[in-house]
C-alpha cells in the first residue's frame, strides 16, 4: 500500500464552509487545538459516496449546557481532505423531542 503526501500547494485549496471555524487549513487546526480535554465525540453513523463522506455523531464535554448532534460533510480529493461543512443542533430532551425519539442512539439525555 502506497501513503500519498499531499502537495503544500495542495493544502492551500481546502475550503471551510463552517460558520464556526476560520476559513482554510489553519482555521481548523486551531479549532481542534483550543478544544477542552473534556471535548468527547461519539459516532453513531458513516455514509460515504465518491469523494464525500459525512459522520453523524455527538459532541458532549465543550461546555455548553447540551450536546451538539452533528453532521460533519467532508469532501476528499486523491484522499486529501479537500472541504468541510457541518449541521450542528443543540440535542433535544424527551420533552422537546416532538417525534418522541432521540436526535442520537436510542435513549434520551439525562
Amino acid at each position: 500500500m502506497t501513503t500519498r503526501r499531499p502537495s503544500a500547494s495542495g493544502h492551500q485549496n481546502y475550503i471551510q464552509h463552517s460558520a464556526h471555524i476560520p476559513p482554510g487549513r489553519e482555521g481548523l487546526f486551531d479549532l481542534v487545538r483550543s478544544v477542552p480535554k473534556t471535548l468527547h465525540h461519539e459516532n453513531q453513523l458513516i455514509v460515504a459516496e465518491r469523494d464525500y463522506v459525512i459522520a453523524h455523531g455527538r459532541f458532549t464535554g465543550m461546555g455548553r449546557p447540551t450536546a451538539w448532534i452533528a453532521a460533519d460533510v467532508i469532501r476528499l480529493e486523491d484522499g486529501v481532505l479537500k472541504e468541510h461543512w457541518d449541521v450542528l443542533q443543540d440535542e433535544a430532551t424527551k420533552a422537546e423531542s416532538v417525534s418522541g425519539l432521540p436526535m442520537f442512539g436510542d435513549t434520551f439525555p439525562r
